[in-house]
């Protein structure tokens, strides 16, 4: 039997369950096969693949690199799987999350310029190695500020051209598919329909691309036929997973909910 869910995020980078609680529920829903892809950090990777072990559970270390392709001004999600080292994912990923958690202190910032009571020091208390907006919002609420997560707060400050609604500077997506393939990983876009990335797939098969992920919670019927087509095109395996937040995701999906493809066994080759 495989039922895998190989998108998953947990409470190293922006998921509000820890690994432990996200496998303990896996296991009650059947799960065979997970991997945790917390973004642009290889940290407790090897730790998770142990825990998920401890459960029954078959699993390689995963990470989901943010990036983007400057040729077409879009995000890129490139997921990785089984790497043997962590060096090259690491220089990139680094940096990704030093300037990410500098923009959330500054949004930390504006917002107590507006009239909140955000303090720094409660706000990493909820985050990891790094902040994401998520925790922002978590203080907010759990402070009695905002109501809920994603409200009026995250949809008028946040988003809409909002006092809080700015970006980092992202790596090149083919730099990121040559970093994972630089420590041994197996390289796969993520949802390239919620991005838009079919532009890009060419390129990023040039760079090394393995897989192309096919079941996800944003993917239509219309692109999955896509991403069955670039797979047979290219020679890509296809993937699925249910991008799991916890309650850190404005539309919740459920693990397992978005199983991944059989061709995705390839993973897993040598630990099966």
């Amino acid at each position: 039997m495989y039922f895998a869910d190989l998108h998953v995020h947990s409470s190293v980078s922006d998921c509000s369950m820890d690994a432990e609680s996200i496998l303990k529920e896996a296991k009650e829903k059947g799960l065979t096969h997970l991997v945790f892809t917390d973004h642009d950090t290889t940290e407790l990777a090897l730790e998770h693949v142990a825990l998920a072990e401890k459960y029954g559970i078959r699993a390689v270390p995963g990470v989901e690199m943010s990036a983007y392709d400057y040729r077409k001004s879009r995000k890129v999600h490139i997921l990785g799987y089984g790497y043997e080292k962590t060096k090259y994912i690491e220089q990139i990923g680094s940096e990704t999350l030093k300037k990410r958690n500098e923009n959330c202190l500054k949004q930390i910032g504006i917002l107590n310029s507006l009239g909140y009571t955000v303090p720094v020091d409660e706000v990493k208390k909820l985050a990891g190695r790094c902040i994401y907006k998520q925790h922002i919002l978590e203080y907010l609420v759990r402070s009695g500020q905002s109501k809920e997560l994603f409200g009026e707060i995250y949809r008028n400050i946040f988003k809409n051209g909002g006092a809080c609604d700015f970006d980092i500077e992202y790596p090149d997506a083919e730099d990121a598919v040559r970093a994972i393939k630089a420590d041994g990983g197996l390289a796969v876009l993520a949802h390239p329909g919620q991005q838009g990335n079919y532009s890009v797939i060419h390129r990023l098969v040039e760079a090394g691309l393995d897989g192309i992920e096919y079941n996800h919670p944003s993917h239509s019927e219309t692109d999955k036929k896509k991403v069955e087509e670039f797979a047979r095109s290219y020679r890509l395996f296809m993937t699925g997973g249910s991008d799991f937040h916890g309650r850190y995701e404005k539309t919740v999906s459920h693990l397992g909910q978005y199983p991944a493809h059989e061709s995705s066994r390839e993973i897993f080759s040598g630990n099966m």
